[in-house]
């Protein structure tokens, strides 16, 4: 089913530019066709940002969910199927409404130009505002500006998640340019609330929010979040005696994200939601593919020698750094990495970052045509003097007699190469 939609989909948007046209003008169109649907969704949270924007909807939705709120939420990309990208009230999108929704909205289009994702965004709002919600997550695709999500004119909360280099043709090639276009999503009188940033990102976010006249809060370690070996506490008035457990999600850096989480959900009182709640949604948080230990159940079926298996999504330089940061807090040596990455990241960059950690690496292919073959990767690890093997794909690279039992292996580089990854369990 996963297929044929995007077959269908790719099908109905082959008579627009493959290259990418940030625009807002195609999805406020055809949403005007579709009596606007975006401005009949409930209070809206909008995140955009380069890393960690996933995870810090997933820490929402499921403390939302621990207070038995019912929410929409609407995220990208997916990791095996598209259904995973829309859920509306607290239940992921069933294909059988996601074809209607997509007939619907074909019909309604009328052969007009539009690209893939912002078919798919339309689709998302339309079936958004035919169901009550208490709250909706909604995450940017590409940038915050132009992206079609950025059609929301009101919502409760904007979010701004960690911002580094990450598709620098299209957003710009310094890291303000890329800085101005994520905090195209900030509204007037919104509050923002922000990860750490670098001082001339901060600045840049601080001169929008004074010209929006918007609420700016920077959840800075050294003043808004205070860590310890129990957990953590965030400087918010009613608050800042709260200890939040420590949460789910492997790595230093989730906690930054955990915390915006928290300070998005605090800032919104008329949701009625306790502490408790958030804690407890914080501490049971799951988001596949995000420094994941791979499930045993892939495990035994494909008799991989090792069960420390790990996965993560990461495919840029500010992913790499939350990497290593991970490496070293855990205090790991030699780790064995299983990756591929797609043409526009900076592979080698990456594998810098990484290179003093890793024992060797095992280079397989994507199912993606803007990939890098192994025979470039292979190139770009040799020039820097990193071992490396090559295997046809990840089963092969993970049952191999390059992985010990006493290894530690992590697949990362690409969300492709981790959705073939959680694949294994029914393949």
């Amino acid at each position: 089913m996963n297929n044929q939609f995007l077959a269908r989909l790719e099908k109905l948007t082959s008579n627009y530019p493959k290259v990418i046209d940030l625009s807002l003008s195609r999805v406020k169109k055809l949403l005007n066709k579709l009596d606007n649907p975006h401005l009949k969704l409930p209070p809206i949270i909008h995140v955009a940002g380069t890393n960690g924007k996933g995870s810090t909807i997933a820490f929402m939705y499921n403390s939302l969910k621990c207070a038995g709120k019912n929410v929409h939420v609407y995220t990208s990309p997916h990791l095996i199927e598209v259904t995973e990208r829309i859920i509306i009230a607290n239940k992921q999108i069933s294909y059988n409404k996601l074809f209607k929704a997509l007939d619907y909205c074909e019909k309604v289009n009328g052969g007009e130009a539009i690209t893939q994702f912002e078919l798919l965004t339309c689709i998302a709002f339309y079936l958004m505002s035919k169901t009550k919600a208490d709250v909706a997550l909604i995450e940017t695709g590409l940038g915050g500006r132009l992206d079609a999500t950025n059609v929301i004119q009101k919502p409760i909360i904007t979010i701004i998640t960690s911002i580094s280099m990450d598709h620098s043709d299209f957003l710009g090639k310094k890291l303000i340019s890329i800085a101005k276009e994520k905090a195209g999503i900030i509204k007037k009188n919104v509050p923002c609330i922000s990860a750490p940033q670098t001082k001339e990102v901060e600045k840049e976010l601080i001169n929008k929010c004074k010209a929006k006249q918007a609420e700016l809060i920077v959840c800075n370690k050294d003043s808004f979040l205070r860590i310890n070996d129990f957990g953590f506490k965030i400087n918010l008035p009613t608050i800042k005696k709260y200890l939040f457990s420590k949460p789910s999600l492997e790595g230093p850096h989730q906690i930054i994200n955990a915390t915006l989480a928290i300070t998005a959900l605090i800032k919104m009182p008329e949701l009625n939601i306790s502490l408790n709640d958030i804690n407890n949604g914080i501490a049971s948080t799951y988001w596949p593919g995000r420094l994941e230990k791979i499930n045993e159940s892939i495990i035994k079926k494909h008799s991989i020698i090792t069960k420390d298996v790990w996965l993560d999504g990461g495919h840029n330089i500010a992913g790499a750094e939350a990497i290593k940061k991970w490496i070293l807090h855990k205090g790991i040596r030699n780790i064995i990495l299983v990756c591929g990455f797609l043409k526009n990241k900076e592979a080698r960059d990456i594998l810098l970052i990484l290179k003093d950690h890793i024992k060797y690496i095992i280079l397989v292919p994507l199912n993606n045509k803007k990939s890098y073959t192994v025979k470039e990767l292979t190139i770009i690890s040799k020039n820097l003097n990193i071992k490396c093997y090559t295997r046809s794909s990840i089963k092969e690279a993970i049952t191999s007699n390059l992985i010990l039992k006493s290894s530690k292996v992590l697949i990362f580089g690409s969300l492709y190469l981790i959705g073939d990854a959680l694949k294994l369990e029914n393949n």
